[in-house]
């Protein structure tokens, strides 16, 4: 069980693989040092990675380090130097959540439609808006047909809904090609061409059962077209094309709101207000300032944190209930929501004593009582004081049987600090013969000390080890000796690695300017739907010093993202030899 986990975390592989996308770190540029050295990164010195074969974090504009260096401007600055460029991406099915979404939308629901027949979007290092990975099957075909010929019936049958969707009188004359031009336009998220029109309309006309009938064939055409079920990017042609307004402003409204773009929207790009930066950038800035962002971006931070999906444990201990796995992951989703929408420091996040909790969730983890609005400031000598979200239960909680020392520590620099391990595959057999019939503390022992093994080991494990005292569910236990492991506790990526307490751990991990480099890199994965190259660094560093510059705001770090010059672009993919 435990090598099994050992090796589900990449342990003993002594390298330290590329950051994620292989082409950069985050930032867009690669440090190409070993062992903590000093690599080169697209606009400055970037950090090498602490392992051996590392590859670092790219610097930003000027000098500094993990993309945070540097003066200028806002997140345009570095675009003069490197140049507007794009990493290739491919034509993207819509997520599970961007199809919800956008249902509601469509149909004007009070709430997120259910989508239990379609099969869930494949995930990848957390994060399931991977687009090469978002395959169409025929189990996916045949659950939009039945999504939406459902959800067709239950407005047919909603007066009220009818008469705002549809927008005129269904027996009228010329009313089904009103509604299949208005809602197609929305739901291809342009106008439709006239002889698009006339083939829904044509279609519906010769093979729907009555006139009521139409307008669901209608819209099961329209929702089981390519033109919906993918987000297409041609562009205006060309290897590196920029966006059509209409392109634009869907990949707008999908970046921000997970959802394709409204009426609204669609109308003032066609008028122009996106032609130019300043025009995206208050659209934006309204964008980011409505509720769609915050609830899509919750998704996010469940993803990136990976606490979207937690685990009763197996022998429940006196006082648990499993009530309490919702209330765990709603306080690190209202902590997150204050931080990154409440006009904060963002990183402040990683080193704050307040939290959100249920009495009940108070009383398991010995916290004090919360206010009557689940707000706690944990006094001063807590153990979780200081330590903001790296003591959430949520998220240092047991997900899958194995060590949590290697786990732990693992979780922390993948993400935080992008730092991925992984484990080549023939040396899964060398790890079982070696650890096989050892207690925990030897396996430690030993993994730190083998030459097979300590390359990866001597940077997660010492992290992981500060988290020792907590148990499967994050409950402190002062009782555990952190002594007899062999190993201190400390984050080797720090200038001083050596910490005390998890409270001086996060304050050293704040201070690291990777971790917004980092952050930047996972936004981006999760807006675009693939890992940022070297060519995306005009965005991706763009949007880390937008950060920066403003004072950690979240929002403004999106908003330097979709503001750069790279977000109007796209390229092509290379063609198959």
């Amino acid at each position: 069980m435990v090598v099994g986990a050992l090796a589900g975390t990449a342990a003993c592989t002594g390298e330290l693989g590329d950051a994620p996308g292989g082409g950069s770190g985050p930032g867009g540029g690669r440090g190409n040092g070993t062992a903590g050295t000093t690599g080169s990164g697209a606009g400055g010195a970037g950090v090498g990675g602490a392992g051996v074969g590392g590859t670092g974090v790219g610097g930003s504009a000027g000098t500094g380090t993990g993309g945070a260096g540097g003066t200028g401007g806002g997140s345009t600055a570095l675009c003069p130097t490197v140049g507007v460029n794009a990493g290739p991406s491919v034509l993207r099915r819509l997520s599970v959540l961007e199809y919800q979404l956008t249902l509601q939308d469509l149909f004007q629901l009070p709430t997120v439609p259910t989508v239990e027949n379609i099969p869930p979007d494949q995930a990848k290092d957390g994060f399931r808006t991977y687009s090469v990975l978002q395959t169409i099957s025929s189990q996916h075909l045949r659950a939009y047909l039945e999504k939406a010929k459902t959800l067709a019936d239950e407005l047919l049958l909603d007066t009220a809904r009818r008469t705002k969707v549809v927008g005129c009188d269904m027996a009228a004359a010329g009313c089904l090609k009103s509604f299949v031009t208005h809602f197609g336009k929305l739901s291809y998220r342009r106008p439709l061409e006239t002889v698009e029109v006339d083939a829904v309309v044509n279609r519906a006309t010769a093979n729907a059962l009555d006139a009521t009938d139409q307008f669901r064939y209608a819209i099961e055409s329209l929702l089981t077209a390519p033109n919906f079920l993918f987000r297409v990017e041609v562009g205006a042609g060309g290897d590196l094309a920029t966006l059509t307004p209409y392109e634009l402003a869907s990949r707008l409204s999908f970046a921000l709101w997970g959802r394709a773009p409204s009426e609204e929207l669609l109308d003032r790009a066609a008028q122009g207000a996106i032609d130019k930066p300043e025009g995206l950038a208050e659209v934006a800035t309204t964008m980011l300032a409505d509720a769609r962002a915050r609830g899509f971006f919750e998704a996010f931070f469940g993803q990136w944190l990976g606490f979207e999906t937690l685990r009763a444990p197996t022998v429940p201990p006196a006082g648990w209930s499993d009530t309490l796995l919702p209330e765990m992951g709603k306080e690190t989703s209202l902590v997150l929501g204050d931080f990154a929408w409440g006009g904060r420091n963002f990183l402040d996040v990683l080193t704050t004593s307040r939290t959100r909790v249920s009495p009940a969730l108070a009383t398991f983890y010995g916290l004090p009582a919360p206010a009557a609005d689940g707000t706690l400031e944990i006094p001063a000598g807590h153990v979780r004081a200081g330590t903001g979200l790296l003591t959430h239960p949520s998220l240092i909680s047991a997900k899958s049987d194995g060590d949590l020392i290697a786990i732990r520590g693992n979780w922390l620099r993948k993400t935080f600090l992008c730092r991925h391990l992984e484990v080549p595959p023939d040396l899964s057999d060398l790890i079982g013969d070696l650890l096989v019939g050892l207690t925990r503390v030897e396996i430690v022992k030993t993994r730190n000390s083998h030459a097979s093994c300590k390359g990866c080991h001597s940077v997660i494990d010492p992290v992981g080890i500060g988290f020792a005292q907590f148990d499967q569910l994050g409950r402190f236990d002062k009782s555990v000796d952190l002594g007899v492991f062999g190993v201190a506790p400390g984050l080797p990526d720090a200038p001083n690695p050596a910490f005390g307490s998890v409270a001086e751990l996060a304050s050293k991990l704040r201070e690291l300017p990777e971790v917004s480099a980092c952050l930047s890199n996972r936004v981006f994965v999760y807006a675009n739907g693939r890992e940022p190259e070297r060519n995306d660094a005009c965005g991706t560093e763009g949007s880390t010093q937008s950060f920066a510059q403003n004072g950690n705001s979240f929002p403004a770090l999106l908003k330097g993202l979709v503001t750069a010059p790279t977000f109007r672009v796209r390229r092509a993919p290379a063609a198959a030899p």
